[in-house]
């Protein structure tokens, strides 16, 4: 068995500029599995506790370990860990190839805003696992925010599902918030609400682009990731740390297809049970339409968890929209444009505006506007 040992990144969670795994060596341990030795370095008091990842790609496959055993804190100082690949299915040998240790993200970061618009800094907490009562509860829609961490991964994007040259891969994995961001949390962060329509559980709408990540430094992207000072994303990075952003619009439809290929996250037909839009969110007349968005998190969620990715407020994304999509590695959409990608649809859109795939644009603040929070990890 020839192995080569990669060092990779130990993902710290309060700071990207983590603690580090270094001296990686392999040895094969016949019949059943493998030996893996690595250092911890620089691991600080609140990284501990978190499951070792051992990935192995060899023969044109990739192999993730399940069944490990051994010291896989997050601790400095040595470590052994072994690995029964035959438990896991492996029973090839595993010849040339790559073995990486890394660190997994937890599944959900959380975040404290209760201290308000005043705070210095709002604490983060990582959890393994829902709370007893789950997340769609009050609590996680107001002063608290809720992510659920999203794996790298690869899918097709836009409505022509067959299609190999749509094809979009995702090399790094991201936090996404499990609810549009609603007006409690927005208050909380900005010290205002710009809402037409208040509701605390209900999605922070008649925000623009602007507003969430500044006109100056926050209009660079893709060409920086910068946000304005004052802006929403400004004053949430100074208190947390964190470089919370918009999803891209690639991000944003991997989470709301969640691994399917049919129209809607859920299937091929609108159903008025995962989504507030024009048919049971709106009153249309001959001459107007009136209505507004429901709180978050009453419609069933889609397959990965997430709620309202179709229907409620439209969500803004990073990229510039020139009416088509942008394919390949980590896309970052056009250079420049004239409006902002949105996604979803909302409560005013018929089904058509409301599907995994409908891109929209703009560039101003709307009552069905709104957003909700993304933070690639490196």
């Amino acid at each position: 068995m020839k192995l080569v040992c990669v060092v990779s990144m130990l993902l710290g969670w309060s700071v990207f500029a983590a603690p580090t795994i270094s001296d990686v060596k392999v040895t094969p341990v016949a019949p059943w599995g493998m030996a893996i030795d690595y250092t911890v370095n620089g691991a600080e008091a609140g990284d501990g506790d978190v499951t070792v990842r051992i990935t192995a790609t060899g023969s044109g496959k990739t192999y993730t370990a399940k069944n490990l055993t051994g010291d896989t804190r997050c601790v400095n100082g040595g470590h052994r860990v072994m690995w029964n690949m035959a438990k896991d299915g492996v029973t090839a040998t595993v010849a040339n190839s790559t073995v990486s240790v890394q660190c997994c993200w937890p599944k959900y970061c959380v975040i404290d805003l209760s201290a308000g618009a005043s705070a210095k800094n709002y604490p983060v907490t990582y959890l393994e696992a829902e709370p007893t009562d789950g997340f769609n509860v009050t609590d996680y829609k107001t002063t608290k925010l809720v992510l659920k961490r999203i794996p790298s991964g690869m899918f097709i994007m836009g409505e022509n599902q067959g299609d190999e040259s749509h094809r979009i891969t995702l090399t790094k994995p991201f936090y996404m918030g499990l609810f549009e961001m609603t007006q409690t949390q927005w208050q909380l962060v900005m010290g205002t609400n710009p809402s037409a329509n208040e509701g605390d559980t209900c999605p922070v709408e008649n925000v623009s682009y602007d507003m969430i990540r500044g006109s100056s430094e926050g209009a660079k992207w893709p060409a920086s990731n910068a946000v304005d000072a004052l802006s929403f994303l400004g004053k949430l990075r100074a208190r947390t740390g964190l470089d919370f952003d918009l999803p891209t619009d690639a991000q944003w439809e991997y989470v709301c297809r969640a691994g399917t290929t049919t129209v809607f996250s859920y299937g091929d037909s609108e159903n008025g049970d995962y989504m507030w839009y024009r048919a049971n969110a709106a009153k249309v007349s001959s001459w107007s339409i009136s209505g507004h968005a429901r709180g978050v998190g009453t419609k069933k969620p889609n397959p990965w968890g997430f709620y309202d990715m179709h229907g409620n407020v439209w969500e803004w994304c990073l990229d510039w929209r020139n009416g088509s999509l942008t394919y390949g590695t980590d896309p970052k959409g056009p250079s420049s444009g004239t409006s902002r990608a949105l996604r979803g649809g909302g409560w005013i859109c018929v089904a058509a505006y409301c599907t995994s795939a409908c891109q929209s644009g703009d560039s101003r603040q709307d009552a069905t506007f709104g957003f909700r929070l993304a933070l690639t990890l490196p």
